[in-house]
């Protein structure tokens, strides 16, 4: 049996909102074990704890699906990235509802609640690895709260430089509208500029650039949105992965790829390592 924790959040104050109310749900993937056990156990001998953050889901249809926790095919025991995960950690997921933008969710207590329970439990390294706006989540996350324990993020195919697709306006229920409109450009340029928590050395970080062949994104999110100016500043790597935004984490390259950057230490790059990739991903030439 998953071990499952429902969390409800309340924000007292954060812009743009005022306060609200957001569900969320927090369980252990891998090894399954009663909510009791969990409750008490310590970790495996693997020591090593990893937490799936989902990106936005767009609920066309039922519009009460995106007021409740969504958790994602690939979040489960048998998906291919949990299975690749599990040989080297413990596997946990954070799911939540979609009707606050992107930048509330990390400022509430559910996935702050999650991350305490794991640090109790005596797990030494904790890796955030959150797909699209779950990358945002995570980063940041990691620096509104630089001591939460966390010891990495990963973001795949994460849109920090926002994605034109959420410009459009039909296609997704308006209680969702404030979490897809955060998305845009527009809002992360606004967001980036109210940043007052720069990303810190103590965590590691990497970004899983996804990308189609023969165009400059993954079908949804322009590469160098995936990979922007920022990051590539404070030396942050990049990992190129080929595959579409919606593919990239069930297909099975990729899914190594995340595991092997979850296993592996990460150092943040010099200028060089930067100027190189940038050369491999965008075509530009090397700085002189």
């Amino acid at each position: 049996m998953i071990a499952t924790f429902t969390l409800l959040a309340t924000l007292v104050t954060a812009p743009p909102v005022a306060a609200a109310e957001l569900a969320t749900e927090f369980w252990q993937v891998t090894p399954e074990r009663s909510e009791k056990a969990w409750v008490v156990a310590m970790p495996t001998e693997k020591s090593r704890a990893v937490l799936l953050i989902p990106g936005l889901h767009v609920h066309p249809i039922h519009a009460s699906k995106a007021t409740r926790p969504d958790r994602r095919p690939w979040q489960e025991p048998k998906s291919e990235l949990v299975k690749e995960l599990a040989k080297d950690f413990d596997v946990f997921a954070f799911a939540y509802a979609q009707t606050v933008p992107v930048d509330v969710v990390p400022q509430l207590p559910g996935l702050r609640d999650a991350v305490v329970l794991l640090r109790k439990a005596g797990y030494k390294d904790i890796v955030l690895i959150g797909h699209s706006a779950g990358g945002l989540i995570a980063r940041q996350f990691v620096e509104q709260y630089p001591d939460s324990g966390v010891t990495k993020v990963i973001a795949v195919g994460s849109p920090f430089a926002g994605s034109e697709v959420a410009k459009i306006k039909v296609g997704y229920p308006k209680v969702q509208a404030p979490f897809v409109r955060s998305l845009t450009p527009e809002a992360r340029i606004a967001a980036m500029k109210m940043n007052t928590h720069p990303l810190g050395q103590q965590v590691e970080f990497a970004c899983v650039v996804c990308k189609l062949k023969r165009v400059e994104s993954d079908g949804l999110v322009f590469i160098r949105s995936q990979w922007p100016d920022d990051l590539q500043r404070l030396g942050v790597p990049a990992v190129l992965a080929t595959v579409s935004h919606v593919d990239a984490m069930h297909h099975a390259e990729t899914t190594k790829i995340i595991a092997k950057v979850a296993r592996e230490k990460l150092a943040r790059w010099a200028p060089a390592e930067v100027e190189k990739a940038r050369t491999i991903l965008f075509g530009e030439p090397k700085m002189k």
